[in-house]
């Protein structure tokens, strides 16, 4: 059964990283928030089954999934109009605006298995086997998926592949 101290020092530790990814997904700070705020709740809404010594790949697990969700649920609502901040920025033709909108159409474009272990590995601070437990997949992967992704995601944005 978790403990609350363990729920809150999983907190601590993982904040930070957990948002550092999620803003590569959702791209919205409130969004991010409310994914991680979501997934500690959902952990400690299971607590009673919850072994601690796995709690932060549950966690990380869990977040992910949650980000997934809102992600095909914006889809749905992409229709929408752009929101004021966001449609000011295009017409001012901001080359910061322009070289992230860039990037998001990118990693948008990588399959979903390879933008989390890319941005895992490079935003989380996890290690190779820490990332493999979260994503369910075996350690050669995650090494394999993130070569692929990086290769991928250069070759979308224009700049050299390695050879």
């Amino acid at each position: 059964m978790l403990r609350e101290d363990a729920l809150y020092a999983s907190y601590r530790r993982l904040e930070r990283p957990l948002y550092n990814v999620l803003y590569r997904q959702l791209w919205q700070a409130e969004d991010c928030q409310d994914v991680i705020h979501d997934a500690f709740v959902r952990v400690w809404e299971r607590r009673a089954k919850v072994d601690e010594a796995t709690l932060d790949a549950l966690v990380w697990t869990t977040a992910l999934n949650l980000a997934r969700n809102r992600l095909r649920w914006r889809r749905l609502w992409r229709q929408a109009p752009l929101d004021e901040a966001e449609a000011m920025m295009e017409g001012a033709g901001d080359t910061d605006f322009l070289a992230t909108r860039r990037l998001r159409q990118a990693l948008r474009e990588l399959p979903a298995a390879m933008r989390d272990v890319l941005l895992l590995a490079e935003f989380s601070g996890l290690r190779g086997a820490e990332i493999a437990a979260v994503l369910g997949i075996p350690a050669g992967t995650v090494a394999s998926h993130k070569h692929h992704a990086m290769e991928r995601l250069k070759a979308l944005l224009g700049e050299p592949v390695d050879a």
